[in-house]
């Protein structure tokens, strides 16, 4: 499916790393902790994202619904910053991998054919962002479906064993972000 070329296409988008990998069980690290960070609600997120849980349904749909899939990418954006202490930079490092994200997505959508898949899922980092306001909060449908992202720690995912166990650095040195993402093709 994924060939060195494609990943090469792939990081020239903006992104600082990439692997591709076959799914299978013994490729995630699956950890009901992370859900359980979503439901203190640590980020915010929780019941105010149709991408994020509760609405995103259970850890055991999530992780059946992860190995569902055939192939994976995963994507880094590493972001500089001023200092530890730097969120406006943290937050700017956010609105960049949005915007790789998406562009990477969009080629997997024009490469469909040459990568011969019929359906992707894309997880990336933190809720959904598309809307300022989820429509969860109005109780009317996800405005913007085929736009809309799911956490990969939402469902339950070890981010940092999957990216070490791929070859990318989690960890990337004093005073920088990394901002993981994940598409599944089947």
């Amino acid at each position: 499916m994924f060939d060195e070329k494609t990943i090469e296409d792939v990081k020239a988008l903006g992104i600082s790393a990439a692997a591709y990998f076959k799914v299978a069980e013994s490729e995630f690290v699956f950890d009901k902790r992370y859900r359980e960070l979503c439901e203190v609600n640590t980020c915010g997120a929780y019941g105010k994202n149709y991408m994020c849980p509760p609405a995103l349904g259970s850890y055991d749909d999530c992780v059946s619904e992860i190995l569902r899939f055939e192939h994976a990418l995963i994507i880094s954006t590493i972001h500089q910053l001023e200092d530890s202490f730097d969120y406006e930079g943290m937050q700017e490092g956010g609105r960049i991998h949005g915007a790789n994200v998406y562009k990477i997505w969009d080629y997997l959508k024009e490469n469909r054919d040459n990568l011969s898949y019929s359906e992707l899922k894309v997880l990336g980092a933190g809720g959904c962002s598309v809307c300022s306001k989820c429509g969860i909060i109005d109780d009317v449908p996800c405005r913007f479906p085929e736009k809309a992202i799911a956490p990969v720690e939402g469902h339950g995912i070890d981010v940092a064993h999957l990216t070490t166990s791929h070859g990318l650095n989690y960890i990337n040195g004093e005073n920088t972000v990394t901002y993981v993402a994940l598409y599944l093709l089947k």
